[in-house]
């Protein structure tokens, strides 16, 4: 593989980053059927959606260890195979339940894919290559929301809901066959590190940090917000205004710009104004955002223009906050960064599953619940950073000198 570009190489890893992305962006413009073919509630649909995230996130705890006490290809192996096989039993469910457990399956087999694919990039490149190489994956993951669901959409129309899922066991088969014929073992055996109680000795001292807990929960707030727009939009979109299944995934690209350019607009104003000016910026958007929805609503009644417009504003301060939210996380554990970010994840994804479930407990006949979800949101996030020991050390430091 050393002797790949940087591009082809990008080009081999590409179906396992996609596992993730495409496992949950893919599956949303079918989200209000699913609710009639298996005679269940949004709230059990939604289930779905949010053990999806919630596992991917959790398991980077154990993935990544387990990884680097086993190596990485026969981890490849075992994600892709309990990608491709979730998948298919996804397509050959009956019952909710059913779709639910193997959902849980595919999500286990989309975290190991993704989890390895960024431990085999730290093998094999040096410090600055190896942030090129990082930019092109989160690139690739990133511009999902921008066709994947365009793909969901017309798959699910042409050859029915089924179609998604074979399509995403497709990408679990033909990770096994790049596994097979185009990797090989990155992490020689004596480098290896066995799995032990020191591992979790390590999480334990990261979560008892107060400053991790505070921003990494900011960060899952603002995650809530992407989370809480998955799985209200094809309600929203779907079945209130009448878009036609196949062209939601081009008003849902309108959030994958978003996510792209919010965060290079995120990166220039960390850079001109501080992380602190630009968490108060992020702030600011997702409490007007979600004030905005509602007082559109109120004005004008349900409007896709009065859906997005506001979307985009929420959102765009959740890219704000994320980012800088993650550095302030991450400072203290320098030594142990990569232990740490692997929590971050997790935290940031189960916050935002947990608010995309409890959303989906309220009726979605309107953009008031999501409207009401953004301000809720901001308003915990704006508690935790008035609140946090980091920021307070801070002003304490300025007043010092």
């Amino acid at each position: 593989m050393k002797s790949y570009s940087h591009a082809q190489f990008t080009l081999l890893l590409a179906p396992f980053v996609f596992s993730f992305a495409f496992g949950l962006d893919i599956y949303i413009p079918i989200i209000p059927q699913m609710t009639e073919i298996f005679d269940t509630t949004p709230a059990l649909v939604q289930l779905t959606l949010s053990l999806f995230l919630l596992i991917t996130g959790v398991g980077q705890l154990f993935i990544g260890p387990l990884s680097d006490q086993f190596g990485r290809k026969v981890l490849f192996y075992a994600a892709a195979c309990c990608f491709a096989v979730g998948s298919f039993s996804c397509a050959l469910s009956t019952q909710i339940a059913w779709l639910i457990f193997a959902r849980a399956i595919s999500a286990v087999g989309a975290c190991g894919m993704l989890v390895v694919s960024f431990a085999i990039v730290r093998d094999l490149f040096s410090s600055e290559q190896s942030a090129k190489m990082y930019s092109f994956l989160n690139g690739a993951i990133g511009i999902s929301p921008t066709f994947a669901p365009i793909i969901g959409g017309y798959l699910a129309v042409t050859f029915g809901w089924q179609s998604v899922f074979y399509f995403l066991a497709g990408i679990g088969f033909f990770a096994l066959v790049i596994t097979k014929f185009f990797l090989y073992e990155t992490l020689a055996t004596p480098q290896r590190i066995k799995m032990n109680s020191a591992i979790f000795k390590r999480y334990w001292t990261i979560v008892a940090n107060r400053q991790f807990i505070c921003y990494s929960t900011i960060a899952g707030l603002a995650e809530g917000v992407f989370f809480c727009f998955f799985s209200v939009s094809p309600f929203i979109i779907i079945e209130l205004l009448g878009v036609p299944t196949q062209e939601f995934g081009y008003y849902f690209a309108v959030f994958g710009a978003v996510i792209g350019l919010g965060g290079l607009a995120s990166g220039k104003v960390v850079e001109k104004a501080g992380i602190e000016s630009t968490i108060r910026l992020g702030l600011g958007l997702m409490l007007s955002g979600g004030v905005a929805m509602l007082a559109w609503h109120y004005a004008a009644s349900l409007t896709l223009v009065g859906f997005l417009v506001p979307m985009v504003v929420a959102c765009t301060g959740a890219i704000f906050l994320i980012g800088a939210s993650a550095a302030v996380a991450l400072e203290p554990f320098g030594a142990i960064a990569g232990t740490a970010s692997a929590a971050f994840g997790a935290l940031e994804f189960g916050i935002a599953a947990v608010a995309g479930y409890i959303l989906m407990l309220f009726p979605i006949a309107s953009t008031i619940p999501y409207g009401i979800a953004i301000i809720l949101l901001a308003a915990l996030a704006l508690g935790l950073f008035i609140l946090s020991p980091a920021l307070h050390q801070q002003r304490m430091e300025e007043a010092t000198t």
